[in-house]
């Protein structure tokens, strides 16, 4: 389960509305149970670590969002997306610009920046949390000549530092990147985003039947 953030609230609250109850001594521990199911442990995450977690078979399911478990394990034979929309967590996956770049308000002006930078003999450089999401989607709209910098924070400071031209982000409001001088593309929603319940392929047989039951409830 996410450990904080309104992923973590939302976790518990969609939980709770399935008749499955967390139980946890204190907000600090990490360790919880579920009310009725004595032989599952819930232990609480960040978020970004849960997909490889079950993934590796370290846990048995998870709450995540969507583009943390497709930017880990898309295409895993190790796990899968039990449901891909918990009805919380939604985000989206933008592309943003300077606002200094008047003239580029689409992916296709962004496809001619490309262009240009490759008369130039140089890359359009784009940093982002999600190199795989992005690379995926980029090529799906014929944008290329693209050089993906990866990063783990502060991705609105990356055109006006320097290692960067352009972002591709997480966001809700967009209002970081508004007052980073960052402006989203109109068409520039590479993926939507939202809480996802995933499983691990990898579950003991001791567990099969509360596995069941857990499945069972999430899906109604």
């Amino acid at each position: 389960m996410p450990s904080s953030g309104s992923l973590a609230e939302g976790a518990i609250s969609f939980m709770s509305k399935k008749g499955i109850i967390i139980e946890k001594e204190s907000d600090r521990k990490l360790v919880g149970k579920i009310k009725d199911f004595p032989d599952i442990e819930i232990f609480f995450q960040r978020s970004g670590d849960i997909p490889l977690s079950v993934d590796r078979g370290m846990g048995h399911f998870g709450i995540t969002g969507l583009d943390r478990y497709l930017e880990n394990c898309e295409g895993s034979q190790n796990s899968y997306v039990v449901k891909d929309n918990l009805k919380f967590g939604d985000s989206k996956l933008v592309v943003a610009v300077p606002d200094g770049w008047i003239d580029v308000t689409s992916i296709s002006d962004l496809v001619e920046v490309c262009y240009e930078f490759k008369q130039n003999n140089n890359n359009l450089r784009l940093a982002t949390k999600y190199p795989n999401l992005v690379r995926r989607k980029l090529e799906e709209f014929g944008v290329t000549n693209v050089v993906l910098v990866t990063a783990s924070g502060g991705l609105e400071a990356a055109p006006m530092i320097g290692y960067a031209d352009i972002i591709a982000d997480i966001t809700v409001t967009g209002t970081t990147m508004k007052e980073n001088n960052l402006r989203p593309l109109l068409d520039g929603v590479l993926f939507d985003s939202q809480a996802a319940f995933i499983s691990s392929n990898f579950i003991p047989s001791k567990f099969k039947k509360s596995s069941y039951e857990i499945i069972k409830k999430i899906n109604l």
